[in-house]
């Protein structure tokens, strides 16, 4: 349970700095360096993961299994595509915790796919979520660190939904007899041919590869490292203790972003990340009650 916790808290630190140097990173190289970088680092980031844990898994390639992770693999591909939108057209303070806010999404996936019911305390709290939201959006005005502020806000919604379908279907491949390695497994190998599609792109296009350096590196490789160690969390602590804590990661983010990336905050859109951060925490909590 206590290594568990302390797992959680790396999480929750590893995300945050892994959004601002991926939101820093998305604002100085052009898109397609961006992607590169980004699904090959990931690619290795896994498939090393399936080396050191249970390497026999590179022996097999089980058709079946492929297609019942198909769904969370593409969610997480198309998610690491949009976000790169999402920070580099907003402010980071401002998208990441409405991309955090993804557990309103699985409540409804839930109670509507699954016949779950919704309590009064859960209605209250996507309420307030959807409301902060809508202020945030209707509040956004363009800076120099959020040139198309409305377009950040889309794009950081279209994110929360692709992560809760993915946390959906994760959540439901589980029940049968899959393991967390067999979804590093074909994550690797389906982040690995993506970059491959970005290098020929690069190719074949004028834009220049650009050669991997320190920027690069930290903005591509830190989230997926954080990634990696919320699995393990959840395989030592119970999730109704991990999931609240990792979450956290966008109160830091919000507090790196505003000394990083030098970005300020009205006193109106404060209020609304308080109600989005808090009410996500207070949903994830209820809902694994």
């Amino acid at each position: 349970m206590f290594l568990g916790i302390i797992f959680a808290i790396l999480v929750a630190i590893l995300w945050s700095i892994g959004e601002v140097s991926y939101s820093s990173l998305s604002r100085n190289l052009d898109r397609a360096n961006v992607y590169l970088y980004q699904y090959l680092v990931r690619s290795i980031v896994y498939l090393t993961v399936v080396v050191i844990f249970n390497i026999s898994l590179f022996t097999t390639f089980n058709t079946d299994h492929f297609l019942a992770f198909l769904p969370i693999i593409l969610c997480d591909l198309f998610a690491s595509y949009v976000i790169n939108i999402a920070v580099s057209n907003g402010k980071l303070s401002v998208v990441s915790p409405i991309m955090a806010a993804y557990p309103i999404v699985d409540i409804f996936l839930s109670m509507f796919l699954l016949k779950e019911r919704m309590t009064i305390l859960e209605l209250v709290l996507v309420l307030i979520i959807t409301i902060s939201i809508i202020i945030l959006a209707s509040n956004q005005k363009k800076t120099k660190n959020a040139p198309h502020p409305f377009k950040g806000i889309i794009f950081s919604l279209i994110y929360m939904l692709l992560i809760a379908f993915s946390t959906y279907f994760e959540k439901s491949i589980y029940i049968g007899d899959f393991s967390v390695y067999e979804l590093y497994y074909y994550k690797g190998i389906v982040y690995f041919f993506t970059s491959i599609i970005f290098m020929t792109i690069i190719g074949l296009s004028p834009v220049k590869l650009k050669r991997i350096n320190l920027n690069i590196l930290k903005g591509s490789i830190i989230t997926p490292i954080g990634n990696v160690l919320n699995s393990f969390a959840l395989s030592f602590a119970n999730m109704a203790i991990v999931s609240p804590i990792s979450s956290m990661y966008s109160v830091i983010t919000a507090y790196i972003s505003r000394k990083v990336l030098k970005e300020k905050l009205t006193w109106k859109e404060s209020i609304c990340i308080f109600f989005i951060l808090n009410c996500t925490i207070l949903l994830i909590v209820v809902g694994l009650a």
